[in-house]
Formats: C-alpha cells, sequence, structure tokens
C-alpha cells in the first residue's frame, strides 16, 4: 500500500469491507503465497548469486592447474558449489588410487598423478562427478516448485474470488426481483479486489521466478562444464608420456 495515494487506498479499504468471508479468505491465503513467494526469491537470490560468484573465482584458478590434484593445495581458499563437486571427485580418485588424502597433496606438490589411470577409471570419477552434480542441482533447484506454484495458482485464486463475489451480487439481485446497480455495486468491487490482490501476487513472482530459473539453468551449465574440464584435463595428463 506505500506510495499509493489516499483515495485508492481508502477504495481498496473499502472494497475489501464489502466483500464476503470466502473472497477474504481467498485474499489471506494470496496474502500468504505472497509471503512464501517473497521469502524464496530472496533468499534463492542471494544464495544462487553467491555460488555463481565463488563458482567463477574456482574456475579461474582451476584452469590454471596442470592436473586436477593441483588444486588441492588452493581448495581451502574457496567454497561453493563447484567446490563440492570438485572434492567428490578428489575423493573417488583417492579410492582409485588408494592414496590418503594426505598422499595425494603431496603429489600434487609434483603436479603429477602417481600413474596413469584406465578409461574405465576415468569414466568411475566422471560418473561420481556427474552424480553430486544431480545432487546439487537438486538442492539449487529446491522450493523453486513453490514459486511456481505461486505464479499459477494466484491468478486463478483472484478469479475463482471474482467469479464467486459476481455470482452473489447477481444472486442477490434477482432476489430483489428488479436491477439495482446500487446494491450490486459494493458486492462487485469486493469481488474485483481478489483479481487485483492475485495480479500483484503472480506479477513479482513470475518475475522473480524466470529470473531465477535463468541463473540455476546457468549455474548447472558452469557444473556440467566443470565435470567436462575436469575429465578433460585427467585424460590429458594420463595420456602424456612418462618422460615428459
Amino acid at each position: 500500500m506505500v506510495g499509493l495515494p489516499a483515495p485508492a487506498i481508502s477504495n481498496i479499504v473499502y472494497a475489501f469491507q464489502q466483500s464476503d468471508a470466502f473472497a477474504r479468505i481467498i485474499i489471506f491465503l494470496l496474502f500468504v503465497l505472497s509471503i512464501q513467494a517473497w521469502t524464496i526469491m530472496i533468499d534463492k537470490g542471494f544464495a544462487v548469486r553467491q555460488a555463481r560468484a565463488a563458482g567463477r573465482r574456482f574456475l579461474q584458478r582451476f584452469a590454471e592447474c596442470h592436473s586436477p590434484i593441483d588444486m588441492l593445495l588452493q581448495v581451502h581458499d574457496h567454497s561453493g558449489l563447484l567446490v563440492d563437486v570438485y572434492h567428490a571427485g578428489v575423493d573417488e580418485l583417492s579410492d582409485i588410487l588408494c592414496l590418503t588424502r594426505e598422499a595425494l597433496e603431496s603429489h600434487a606438490r609434483s603436479r603429477r598423478l602417481p600413474r596413469t589411470l584406465s578409461i574405465y577409471e576415468v569414466d568411475r570419477i566422471r560418473s561420481t562427478l556427474e552424480r553430486t552434480v544431480s545432487i546439487k542441482i537438486a538442492e539449487l533447484e529446491a522450493r523453486l516448485g513453490i514459486l511456481g506454484t505461486a505464479v499459477t495458482v494466484s491468478p486463478f485464486l483472484g478469479l475463482l474470488g471474482t467469479v464467486w463475489g459476481v455470482m452473489m451480487a447477481f444472486c442477490g439481485m434477482a432476489q430483489v426481483g428488479k436491477p439495482d446497480i446500487g446494491s450490486m455495486a459494493p458486492g462487485v468491487s469486493g469481488a474485483l479486489l481478489t483479481t487485483v490482490v492475485g495480479l500483484l501476487v503472480a506479477i513479482p513472482s513470475v518475475v522473480g521466478f524466470n529470473l531465477l530459473t535463468s541463473s540455476v539453468r546457468n549455474t548447472i551449465t558452469e557444473m556440467d562444464n566443470f565435470v567436462e574440464d575436469f575429465v578433460s584435463v585427467l585424460k590429458l595428463q594420463t595420456s602424456e608420456p612418462k618422460g615428459n
């Protein structure tokens, strides 16, 4: 209501006062949906923004590495989704090589893997990375379904309240037995209020949903690209002659 002129506020209050119990229940439901939608948009927006910023820093540093294990010496300076994916890949590599994390870090200082990996072992690491990415995608997309529900349901809830209110107004006019716009107008104004509230909930929700979906999609692409980079560097070092 902030920023609305006084006549508009008084008209909204009047329309609410003229609405029946059913319309008020719908307005209350829309109010709850609005709070939920804004909470998700703000919380998820900050989370995705931080994840993307941390991911960019991590990818810049990883691009300078000669071997995937080189990053072990610097990974403690980073955080975020890509770091979790990286740790999963390194843990799988440790299991394959039968080395502890500390032993693998000592090999990282020499910038070489202790031995050549087979194609099967590389595919095993890829599977682990992709499985971890799937888990992170689920975390990124958590509660977006609720926001999508608010986008879809809000206009229909508003329309339901309006149709109900108009129907009740016409029923009241039919019981009187004559058309009387003066007695019908208050009920109609209260009914139309639900549509206005529904649109006020749906419009910012759909904008936020589209922005978040786009950001999440870009983050997923970055994680998928990182998996390919990790495996490519692993294959490249595996295929290098031992004398190099």
